[in-house]
Order: structure tokens, then sequence, then C-alpha cells
């Protein structure tokens, strides 16, 4: 028989190797209010990661932008973010930042990004995407320079004939919901928002929506989500695992856009875990929510040609970087691989 001793120290030894291996699935993501996250959040309300032995300890941040810092310190495994300037420049310079995942893009027929423009320009004529040149000299609000926000108005002026580098005044760095009021207060006089914060602007009077992004670059990327490139190998399988069970929501979610009188589930669940707070919200902004690729392929040539336009047009980007160097969609294959053969969700 074993002696107390060794049995008390077998014991201990395997509680360390239970809380070692419970810390091991433990991934910290950052997050936003937005519903273009809704794959992450039925995953999350629904259990899924879960049930793939994950445990998510979930960081939200307003922008994209601002959790990259978090990443590349560590304080975070994966992070929704955009396809801004700040990006490209960020991995030229040697962040070990890699996308793995999409989060969003503009499908024609779910176009999430939205231009909006003031009551006052609205009643000068400014209808629709036509209608943008008389804009030429007014303040256009975007939330950062380099952003998606701008890399789309920039696109809609030019369809209209203006050169957005000297046509327009910039009005930078202010966040999505105060731009709506700064729109209703003429402070502004058009902006790019998500199609929540358009919608907002729209029913409160501050400026009517005029197109969204599937009008002006159909599949455009709205985000994606990206990790560290050491974990590509250190958290492989957590990786994957978290790819599974994000997919799994991403397939619900898209469904529901599509139809959300027959997924009243996933209605409650993003009006409890998004900004807009209230199912009658949800349903009325529907399908604009955006569209997750199902497979978790991101839109390689969209980004690309994100940080060519930043590079070629803007000079906001110093130095390009490769899409071998910004993609690793090994993970989202993977686990495209294992939902087929293993089907933890039919159970």
């Amino acid at each position: 028989m074993k002696s107390f001793t060794s049995m008390i120290s077998g014991a201990v030894l395997f509680c360390a190797f239970s809380a070692q291996a419970l810390a091991q699935d433990v991934l910290r993501v950052g997050e936003g209010p937005f519903i273009t996250g809704g794959g992450f959040l039925i995953a999350n309300e629904k259990g899924y990661f879960k049930k793939l032995g994950l445990q998510i300890e979930t960081k939200m941040f307003i922008d994209g932008q601002q959790a990259v810092p978090a990443l590349i310190a560590g304080d975070l495994e994966l992070t929704f973010m955009t396809a801004n300037a700040s990006l490209f420049n960020s991995v030229a310079r040697g962040a070990p930042i890699v996308v793995i995942l999409d989060r969003g893009n503009n499908k024609p027929g779910r176009g999430y990004s939205v231009i909006n423009v003031s009551k006052q320009m609205a009643d000068g004529g400014v209808k629709s995407l036509a209608d943008l040149a008389k804009l030429k000299g007014k303040k256009i609000g975007v939330s950062g320079t380099g952003s998606i926000n701008q890399y789309m108005f920039s696109l809609a002026l030019q369809k209209a004939g203006l050169d957005p580098r000297k046509d327009v005044q910039w009005i930078f760095n202010v966040p999505q919901p105060d731009l709506m009021k700064v729109l209703g207060q003429n402070q502004v006089d058009a902006t790019d928002l998500a199609y929540q914060f358009g919608f907002f602007a729209e029913k409160n009077g501050w400026g009517p929506m005029i197109a969204t992004g599937d009008k002006i670059e159909p599949d455009s990327t709205i985000a994606v989500i990206a990790t560290r490139q050491s974990l590509l190998k250190d958290k492989r399988d957590q990786l994957v695992r978290f790819a599974m069970a994000y997919l799994q929501g991403a397939k619900e979610f898209n469904a529901a856009a599509a139809d959300p009188d027959q997924h009243p589930d996933i209605v409650d669940i993003l009006a409890k875990t998004t900004a807009l707070q209230k199912p009658e919200t949800i349903k009325a902004i529907a399908p604009n929510w955006s569209y997750v690729n199902e497979d978790g392929i991101p839109n390689i040539p969209s980004v690309m040609r994100m940080q060519d336009y930043w590079a070629d047009y803007y000079d906001y980007v110093e130095k390009k970087v490769s899409a071998e160097r910004l993609f690793d969609t090994s993970i989202a294959k993977e686990a495209m691989n294992r939902l087929q053969s293993e089907k933890p969700f039919d159970k």
C-alpha cells in the first residue's frame, strides 16, 4: 500500500497538472459591442466554446484598433480588428499579428457599413451615391485616419468624381456613437458608420442613410479575427477549437440575419450582448448584420486591395506586407475539417 505521504504528493501533482491543463484552455478574446461579432457572441452564449473545452475571457473594446496593443503585449490571444492602415504599418514594423478568420463582410444584400448625410445635405439633394459630388468642400466624419470607414467613403466619393484627398475635409477620431450626434448637429455633413449606428441616426432624425457598403464595394471586408504568430504553434489546438465553435455560431448568425423571425433565440442573444439591446431593433436592421464567410476564410483580395489603396493612393502605409505574411488560413481549414468529421454540435 502506498504511504499517506506519497498519496498526498500524487494528489498535489495531479492538481497542479489539472490546473495547468485548465490554464492552457483559457483564451482571452478582444471583442466589441457590434453585431458583426455575432458569430462569436452566439457561440459564447450557447456554450459552444465550453463544449469544446475552452474557457473564454472576453475583453470589450469600442474599436478593434484599440485591442492591437493588448494582443501584441500578450494580454489577449485573439481579437477582432479592421483592415485599417495602422494594421499594415504595425505588421510591416514587426508586430507578430496574423489574421486567421473572417469576421464580416459587405456581401450583396448584407451591407453593414453605411453612409449617412446630414438632414441639411439630404434636403439639398444628396439622396444617393450619384449625388455625392455635392459634398465637395464639405466635412466628412470618420472614426479614424486610414479606417475602413474612410476607405468606403473615399471609394464612394471617387465614384461621384471627387478626389477624397483634397475635395473634402476629413474630421477624424470621433467615436461612431458620437458621429451620429455631430451629424445631427451639422458639425459634419456626412459620415460612414456601422449600420446599427446609421439606423439610429436616421431614426432620431439626425441624418438619413443613403447607401450601404455592398453598393460601394461588394464583398469588401469589414473585420477579421487575428492572433499572434507564436500561438499558431503554441496553442494551435485551442485556436482550432475556437474556430470550430465560432464557425458554428457564424452559421447560425447568417441564417438568423436572413430570417430573424425564424430564429428568436439568436435575436435575443444579440439584443443581450450588443449595444442594440432591443430584439425589435435587431430585427429592424436585418439583414444588414453583415455576412460571415462560413468556411472562416477571410476575403484576402479585399484586404490586400485596402493595403494597396492606403499605400498607393493616400500614402498612409509606409511599406506593404505580403498576403503570406498577413494571413494563415490553416486554422480555418482544420476547423472545417474537424466540424465535418466530428460533428460536435449535431449531438
